[in-house]
């Protein structure tokens, strides 16, 4: 097991255009839907909508039956192309990447993932739950794809 972070990647086609894509990567409640677990986001500053590089929040996730809270910031944002985040709690810092380009009518998602761990314990934990946490990324992905499907569907086109 090598030092450096344990790093995350993932790429899928959505057949749905761009802007509907990034809207359930920055609408609170449109991230619950496909964030399984995500229970409530707190902005303790405030949320910038117009330049969000540098809002402060706290997410309360359920998992395995309890709560937990790891704050971050967004560290990059550029509507509607990519949103990159920092997370953090005792155990360790994740920064997470979402670019989305267009391509014709679909919009293909690259997502990256970089886990820095506190301590040699919590690395060989964060190792030993490597699949699970893939499941979890793979699930999200599954329910962003099938969400933003669906309102691409629903949605009148400009001739229309």
């Amino acid at each position: 097991m090598e030092n450096g972070p344990l790093e995350i990647n993932y790429q899928q086609e959505i057949f749905a255009p761009i802007d509907v894509v990034f809207s359930y990567l920055k609408d609170d409640e449109k991230m619950k839907l496909w964030m399984e677990g995500l229970e409530k986001i707190e902005y303790p500053k405030g949320k910038n909508y117009d330049n969000p590089v540098g809002t402060e929040f706290i997410h309360t996730i359920k998992e395995g039956g309890h709560l937990q809270q790891y704050t971050g910031s967004v560290t990059e944002y550029t509507d509607p192309t990519l949103v990159a985040v920092e997370l953090h709690n005792s155990a360790f810092q994740i920064n997470v990447t979402y670019e989305l380009t267009a391509i014709s009518r679909k919009t293909q998602l690259d997502y990256h993932c970089e886990m820095e761990f506190a301590s040699l314990f919590h690395r060989i934990m964060g190792f030993l739950f490597c699949g699970f946490t893939n499941r979890i990324l793979k699930s999200q992905m599954k329910n962003l794809k099938l969400l933003a499907e669906q309102e691409a569907v629903r949605r009148p086109t400009v001739e229309e």
